[in-house]
């Protein structure tokens, strides 16, 4: 009987085989074992599968005596995401979520500064063995790969993924593509689907703006649909719609300029107000001017204030519509001084107490009339509180002729222009001076001058 050992190529596996077997002879476990061991198989070596050959030789046929080890390879490294979520302004950390299940359809907002995701090293691995009891090394896991776009960076120790700028956290799990994006695509309407849009970027909103809801930006807003009754508020930038039904409680506010084809029913504030068509029932209030671009723009109807210009093609409408138009101040300017105003009365109220207060402690003092602690203390704190407020009257006296004297150079430079026609019904305020047009006016510029408004033609 021929008993012969070999392994697979990776040494992992050995088999055991048997030839030439007399019908006499026996297969014990000792003999196996003899031959095994000047194969030098030491480790994996499967004893119940020996015995139960023994009892049951087989000739020709190679079994499975012995199995090794094999070395478990390290873990690929991660991204892990530090999942936010945003109502108005607040960012709450809610999970931690791998790379592949990152929800792509979720609108997650992040801070300049903010921790996206930690990349979370491979491991090494555990090392095997093969059937000749040798080490068989593991594969260190792949480091984890990542491509960093727009506005995201790696700290200082590599292992943290950072926003560098506000915005929305863009991922494509397939490419493991991150990037913070300063700009918000809305491809239909804002509505339940979508909820109100409070973003730290700009915004383009393809569709409409349903009744109620808000479109919050620091940047600028761009609505290619018909705002209803919304709320569109840009922080620091412009913002350009095709038109407004604001049904007397819409509002559309921006830090620079708003540009509208048309709005109705509606509460404008911006720096400069651009209108193609119509506005029809509005209050606008501008720090600079209300100008209609398009070759037959209409103003009907509402109040339009300005600091320095009002003009469109038709004012008001042959029908009498009231139309109010302020220019020459600045309407947030004017809202300054009427507070300031007021706060100067309650100071000097406040200051005319206070001096009465301190003409009795005098008076006392004069009279060697002893006064007891508390009283001392009180006629101390109101001293110091006249101190105090006779300052601050005097800075905010200073404010106000500042601000007046700002307020009174813009009537110069103030005008109203009706290209085409400035109908009756339409009443005009330049600084101090009223003018109310009871009959139609063709092509006409409205402008202050000593003390009165000046009515001439327009020319343009």
């Amino acid at each position: 009987m021929e008993i012969t050992v070999t392994t697979s190529p990776d040494k992992m596996e050995a088999y055991l085989k048997i030839t030439n077997k007399l019908p006499e002879e026996t297969v014990d476990l000792e003999k196996l074992m003899e031959t095994i061991r000047k194969a030098k198989i030491v480790h994996g070596i499967d004893y119940d599968a020996l015995r139960q050959f023994c009892k049951e030789p087989v000739e020709n046929v190679p079994i499975l005596i012995a199995k090794g080890d094999p070395p478990k390879d390290g873990e690929p490294g991660k991204i892990v995401f530090e999942i936010t979520t945003t109502s108005s302004r607040e960012y709450i950390t809610k999970d931690k979520i791998d790379f592949r299940e990152f929800p792509v359809q979720r609108r997650i907002l992040v801070k300049r500064g903010q921790k996206i995701a930690t990349i979370l090293p491979p491991t090494e691995g555990v090392p095997g063995k093969n059937v000749y009891g040798e080490t068989v090394p593991a594969k260190r896991g792949e480091e984890a790969k990542v491509v960093l776009g727009k506005n995201v960076a790696l700290d200082e120790e590599g292992r943290y993924i950072v926003s560098t700028a506000e915005g929305l956290l863009k991922v494509d799990a397939e490419k493991n593509f991150i990037e913070v994006s300063e700009y918000l695509e809305i491809d239909g309407d804002v509505d339940y689907t979508t909820g109100n849009i409070d973003f730290p970027g700009s915004v383009l909103v393809k569709g409409d703006v349903k009744p109620g809801f808000v479109v919050r930006a620091k940047g600028d807003i761009e609505i290619q649909g018909v705002v209803e009754a919304a709320t569109i508020i840009s922080l620091e930038g412009s913002v350009k719609l095709s038109g407004v039904k604001g049904k007397d409680k819409g509002l559309v506010k921006a830090k620079k300029d708003i540009h509208v084809k048309y709005a109705e029913a509606v509460t404008i504030e911006a720096d400069n107000l651009y209108f193609e068509t119509n506005l029809l029932g509005c209050i606008v209030r501008v720090t600079g001017s209300i100008i209609g671009t398009g070759k037959a723009s209409s103003i009907i109807g509402g109040e339009y204030v300005a600091a320095l210009k009002i003009e469109a093609d038709e004012i008001g409408s042959e029908f009498g519509t009231n139309t109010y138009l302020e220019v020459g101040i600045n309407p947030y300017l004017r809202e300054e001084v009427k507070v300031l105003k007021a706060q100067i009365e309650i100071d000097k109220t406040s200051i005319q107490k206070l001096l009465t207060i301190v003409k009795q402690y005098k008076d006392l003092k004069d009279k060697g009339t002893p006064i007891p602690p508390e009283r001392e203390e009180q006629f101390a704190k109101a001293t110091r509180t006249l101190i105090n407020l006779r300052a601050e009257l005097e800075k905010n006296m200073r404010k106000l002729e500042e601000l007046q004297q700002k307020m009174g150079k813009m009537r110069f430079s103030a005008e109203i222009i009706a290209r085409k026609v400035l109908y009756s019904g339409v009443e005009v305020v330049i600084h101090d001076a009223r003018y109310y047009s009871e009959q139609q006016l063709p092509k006409v510029v409205l402008r202050y001058e000593d003390g009165k408004i000046f009515v001439g033609g327009y020319a343009g």
